[in-house]
């Protein structure tokens, strides 16, 4: 059974490592010091980036008979071990699997045998490198913790973890700490070029770089890509196979349904998603793409598209149509789509159906412009009452609805209600200022409007002092203004919402309990009606 490439390609030297010269420096000079080798050290990092592979490289050199500025031999006896998985002191365990209390228990009893080997210098090492150590469970970590603080002398622990903010912070002291980052586009594709050329295989740059891109920083992942193409389409895969087998073959109808989106084209964007479903394509995968074209605009309109190390046609492309949209209208949609739930069924149009509407409607299905004037929450004997707690005649709220003034054109007062001015500021900050669209969010009203002055009144002082005290008041004056058309003051009160008589106290429920003979705690019949009046002090 032939080896598979990541094992085959693993670094025999520090010097292979990719993407890791400070630490692999680091470690070589401790090697070849006189002060020596620390007794525990702690890699962390993604998957992929060499910490199980440092941790071995640093067993072999410190047990090596004729180590070269820090580097292992590969000749003598004991590397041969190493290189050939046979080292008596190398233990390799993983603590996910052994992760118990007893499992760190038996490692203390174990640490106190000496090493087999014999380095250069007389000096030997058993090495422990526990895998994954985050794993360990409460009473392992604290069993590992007088051992990791004074060890043998000839006992090194290597640890490895991909989550080290949940690796106690007295195990982290006890140890050295290295961070290992992602590796680079150019140093996995580099890397790739030579495994390709050992290997006799064939592939364009552009091959190797779109593997590399699709590894996410992780070599070993690179790696196990390259091998399933060439395994599936044999050596000399064209660019295309390769995006195929990596499953990443973009569909151009996703730029098209972003771009739909964000220019708020609500039927041609529709009838793209249907003709996207109805090809029988993954709704879910196509999702994923529009949300990585939309973040590809978002960082060229913030100047850092270099980030996704994108080809150079795509870059252009992307800078192109963000210098014409806004950022927050590309936050929004990226947003939104990000969020799309294809959880219940990875095939439905419907979730990537609702992600385009609300990203192209700004997350209202009826602009508040158009909303009626008549809407609100209750009513009262005289007529339907508004958000705004204005009341309405009853002839008013069964006219047509209010036809919208021209952008920027002046509003007079009643223009105002109906246009739902407060909420379409409120809207207006939602993105850049959550805080003062929460506060405007049911507190207050638009009291009136003469000339340049608009008057809020706020229904309790908690939110009027929040408005004045804060650095809310100039922020409302230029959103006031800007979505007016027109430079306009505020002028802010205490304007407290009155109590509304019924002539039938409670809700719907408290009704249907009348009719069915109750009668509310506190009260007592009328005399001669069906009705109740609340219970009156007798003194």
């Amino acid at each position: 059974m032939s080896e598979v490439l990541y094992r085959k390609w693993r670094p025999q030297r520090f010097a292979e490592v990719v993407g890791q010269d400070p630490i692999t420096r680091t470690l070589r000079n401790s090697i070849a010091s006189e002060r020596g080798l620390a007794h525990a050290y702690l890699f962390c990092g993604p998957r992929g980036t060499g910490k199980t592979t440092l941790g071995r490289l640093l067993a072999k050199a410190a047990n090596c008979a004729r180590p070269v500025e820090g580097e292992a031999c590969n000749e003598c006896r004991s590397c041969i071990d190493f290189n050939q998985g046979r080292a008596m002191d190398f233990i390799e365990q993983d603590a996910a699997s052994h992760n118990s209390v007893d499992d760190i228990r038996q490692l203390r009893e174990n640490v106190v045998l000496t090493p087999m080997s014999t380095s250069s210098e007389g000096k030997a090492y058993k090495v422990y490198l526990l895998d994954e150590v985050h794993m360990l469970s409460k009473g392992a970590e604290n069993a590992l913790l007088k051992t990791l603080e004074e060890p043998p002398e000839h006992i090194i622990f290597v640890l490895a973890t991909t989550e080290p903010h949940k690796v106690e912070s007295t195990i982290i002291s006890r140890c050295q700490r290295f961070d290992l980052r992602r590796i680079p586009l150019s140093a996995v594709v580099e890397r790739l070029a030579v495994i390709c050329r050992e290997e006799g295989y064939s592939l364009e740059d552009v091959a190797l770089e779109e593997i590399g891109r699709s590894a996410t920083g992780s070599l070993r992942d690179a790696i196990n890509e390259l091998e399933q193409v060439v395994t599936y389409y044999g050596p000399s895969p064209s660019l295309e196979q390769v995006r195929e087998a990596l499953g990443l073959n973009v569909d151009a109808r996703s730029a098209e349904l972003a771009r739909l989106t964000l220019s708020a084209e609500l039927a041609a964007g529709l009838r793209l998603i249907a003709s996207v479903r109805d090809d029988g394509a993954d709704m879910k995968h196509f999702c994923k793409q529009v949300t990585a074209y939309l973040r590809s605009l978002l960082l060229a309109k913030t100047g850092a598209l270099e980030a996704l190390d994108l080809p150079r046609e795509e870059a252009e492309e992307a800078k192109a149509v963000a210098s014409r949209l806004d950022r927050s209208e590309i936050v929004r949609a990226l947003r939104t789509f990000a969020q799309a739930d294809f959880r219940d069924d990875a095939q439905s149009s419907l979730p990537l159906e609702l992600a385009f509407v609300e990203s192209a409607t700004g997350g209202h299905e009826v602009r508040a412009e158009a909303r009626p004037a008549a809407v609100g929450r209750a009513a009262t004997a005289d007529g339907p009452t508004m958000a705004t707690g204005t009341v309405v005649p009853p002839a008013a709220s069964e006219a047509a609805p209010p036809v919208e003034a021209p952008v920027g054109a002046p509003a007079s007062a009643d223009d105002l209600r109906a246009l739902g001015l407060l909420e379409r500021v409120r809207q207006a900050c939602k993105d850049t200022d959550k805080q003062l669209s929460g506060l405007l969010n049911g507190s207050c009203e638009v009291k009136s409007e003469e000339g340049d002055m608009v008057t809020l009144g706020f229904y309790h002082t908690f939110h009027l002092e929040r408005i004045e005290s804060g650095p809310y008041a100039g922020r409302l004056e230029e959103l006031f203004s800007s979505v007016l058309g027109r430079p306009v003051k505020l002028a802010f009160e205490h304007a407290p919402r009155e109590r509304v008589a019924s002539p039938s106290r409670g809700g719907h429920l408290v009704q249907a309990a009348r009719d069915l003979g109750a009668r509310p705690i506190g009260s007592r019949p009328v005399e001669g009606g069906q009705g109740d009046e609340p219970r009156r002090d007798e003194s």
